[in-house]
């Protein structure tokens, strides 16, 4: 402890929860200039257990309720507090990691709808051996860059938007599924209230756009930051790591990439997926419902 700033290294719990490895720093200048930055990776625990724990990543990653199973999570940012050491969430600037084997989707009603639609052999949980997804804290959201999925009959790739509001906007492109051509679902609203339509597939094979040299940059960068505190000074560190955010936005533009939802399938395309979809209920000896909005 120094001028009224707390350093944190090397920290590690082992819980019966998982186990917790934090580094991390604490300013409290005065009452409203508190700050924060942190390292926290949390391993072998559960989605639930994630926001027992703390409760703000409901807020920044509410789709962390999708899956069931044991994950690996980073979380690495720094952040305004309020009096009650809450992240003052508009403020929060870094990265996040999950990482995880053995999972499956959790039970709820619109995903058992969008299994349905999209014909899953299993509609009550769905396993997926691996997911590794990298994402980006800034603007009062979280960007999460592509990563693939093996669910069901189906190789997916998904990225997307979620705000701090609860609001979403995700893509999922089918790169391999039951019907001849590739497409994608764009889904939008709010994990209590959200729809989902049809569109071109932004991304054709597994080659999609990655993020991970980026993203770690960033981690790494924090973590010097935090190590040295004391000589780089709070406003110097929260400064570095935002200005590190800029080897992303390169990474985007040398890309062309962007996180806007695609263009809807032509009417040609749509009749060409349900014809698709229903000769194949029709073999299985099961009546299928159109693909629908």
């Amino acid at each position: 402890m120094k001028e009224r700033c707390l350093q944190a290294t090397n920290t590690f719990a082992m819980t019966n929860m998982g186990e917790a490895f934090l580094e991390g720093f604490y300013s409290s200048r005065t009452k409203k200039d508190l700050k924060a930055g942190f390292d926290l990776m949390l391993s072998n625990i559960t989605a639930e257990r994630v926001i027992e724990l703390f409760p703000a990543v409901d807020s920044i990653m509410p789709m962390l309720k999708a899956f069931k199973g044991l994950l690996d999570c980073e979380m690495a940012a720094t952040s305004s507090l309020d009096t009650d050491m809450n992240l003052i969430l508009p403020s929060v600037t870094g990265i996040v990691k999950i990482d995880g084997k053995n999972l499956s989707l959790s039970e709820s009603e619109d995903l058992d709808k969008l299994r349905k639609s999209l014909r899953f052999k299993d509609r009550d949980s769905s396993y997926i051996d691996a997911m590794s997804v990298r994402g980006i804290i800034n603007n009062d959201q979280l960007e999460i860059f592509p990563f693939i999925l093996d669910v069901d009959r189906y190789t997916v790739a998904l990225s997307g938007i979620q705000q701090f509001d609860q609001k979403f906007r995700y893509h999922v492109a089918a790169i391999k599924s039951p019907v001849p051509f590739k497409f994608g679902v764009n889904l939008k609203g709010m994990f209590s209230d959200w729809r989902w339509k049809l569109g071109k597939a932004k991304f054709k094979s597994t080659k999609i756009p990655l993020f991970d040299d980026q993203v770690d940059g960033v981690r790494v960068n924090l973590v010097n930051s935090i190590h040295n505190i004391f000589e780089r000074g709070v406003e110097q560190a929260i400064k570095q790591n935002e200005q590190a955010q800029a080897a992303i936005e390169s990474k985007k533009a040398a890309e062309s990439y962007s996180a806007e939802e695609t263009e809807e399938l032509t009417e040609a395309e749509k009749q060409e997926l349900n014809a698709a979809e229903a000769v194949k209920a029709e073999a299985a000896g099961s009546e299928g419902t159109e693909l629908s909005e």
